[in-house]
């Protein structure tokens, strides 16, 4: 099932335009709501779209299984292989904020092959969320990302799925300097959580330095879970118009 369009010529381009028309369709221009905003782009006829778009604009080969995940078959998909390149892409990187273009594109990519291979069928509910998971990567160039002020420290995500709630816990200094924030969420569908967001606090050395509480939510849209390994993709508080992918591991 190939169809090698690198160079169409404009019968083949015609062609491509009639089977793709209703794919390729675009939504109206009325503004939507940021919850239907993510709920659109998790749908699969949009995840099929974005695919098919990026190989057509870029003039690339591409197989049906490209486009619908459901015919690769499983040996297709090298899944710790994937893994273990989104690591080494991602390290140097300083979670992410000084990735290049070019490097997130790559990471990118890569994300899209493991998608498909998604093992979880309820990612927001599957009892492998409980644990402690340490940031890998984000497009994220915040404080979502370990940036505080010029520095960069490491992000810890400890979720308790049977409390409901999560903590983020962002480090410097070998743990001299803490920023943490506690959250709790609603399960929206099997990869939708409505995250509404408590209190953030300061540390220095054990200290609490201030504290305050966080009146604001968010979208997380699921996309891959295992036993070590999760790709999110969160809207909402600073970010309320663009999505970020956040690659979690254990």
């Amino acid at each position: 099932f190939d169809l090698p369009f690198r160079k169409p010529h404009m019968t083949r381009v015609a062609l491509l335009a009639t089977l793709l028309a209703p794919l390729l369709a675009q939504p109206s221009c009325t503004r939507p709501s940021a919850l239907s905003r993510v709920s659109r782009l998790s749908s699969p006829s949009s995840l099929r779209a974005n695919r098919m778009r990026r190989h057509v604009l870029r003039g690339n080969a591409f197989s049906l299984a490209d486009v619908f995940p459901f015919l690769q078959t499983q040996s297709s998909v090298d899944v710790e292989s994937l893994k273990d390149t989104i690591r080494q892409k991602a390290q140097g990187t300083n979670n992410g904020v000084s990735a290049s273009p070019a490097r997130r594109e790559e990471i990118a990519e890569l994300l899209e092959q493991l998608e498909a291979a998604n093992p979880t069928r309820k990612l927001t509910s599957s009892p492998l969320l409980s644990g402690s998971w340490k940031l890998l990567y984000t497009t994220n160039d915040g404080s979502s990302a370990g940036k505080i002020g010029p520095f960069v420290g490491d992000v810890v995500q400890n979720v308790e799925l049977r409390d409901g709630e999560y903590v983020n816990i962002v480090s410097l200094a070998n743990g001299a300097f803490k920023g943490v924030l506690t959250a709790t969420w609603d399960n929206v569908s099997d990869r939708l959580w409505k995250v509404k967001f408590k209190d953030i606090k300061l540390e220095l050395f054990g200290v609490v330095l201030q504290e305050k509480e966080l009146p604001a939510t968010g979208t997380w849209r699921m996309t891959y879970l295992d036993d070590d390994f999760r790709v999110l993709y969160a809207m909402g508080g600073k970010n309320q118009e663009k999505e970020n992918v956040y690659v979690l591991a254990k």
